[in-house]
């Protein structure tokens, strides 16, 4: 499919690319390195970061050690960046 960038670099998105998108959604702006570029709904990301939140918590099988390597590594970063966790909070997750 191609598409034609409009004045102001604006381009509209064809119907069927709107099924899970409503005017006024914010939208995370992904390009990789062949300038791909890929549109994640904001509250998709969000919800995809919370379900792996703590993935590791808990496990018999990871020592408590491991677990305070991951938090160091990083501590909520991408929660962060979307502006829903504070450093403070992240520490503790």
């Amino acid at each position: 499919m191609v598409i034609q960038i409009e004045p102001g670099f604006r381009i509209t998105l064809p119907d069927n690319f709107r099924t899970s998108l409503r005017v006024g959604d914010e939208v995370i702006v992904v390009a990789n390195a062949s300038g791909a570029i890929t549109l994640i709904p904001k509250t998709r990301a969000l919800e995809i970061l919370e379900q792996t939140a703590g993935l590791w918590a808990g496990r018999a099988d990871v020592p408590e050690e491991g677990i305070e390597y991951v938090n160091a590594l990083r501590p909520g970063r991408r929660l962060r960046d979307l502006g829903q966790r504070d450093a403070s909070d992240a520490e503790s997750h």
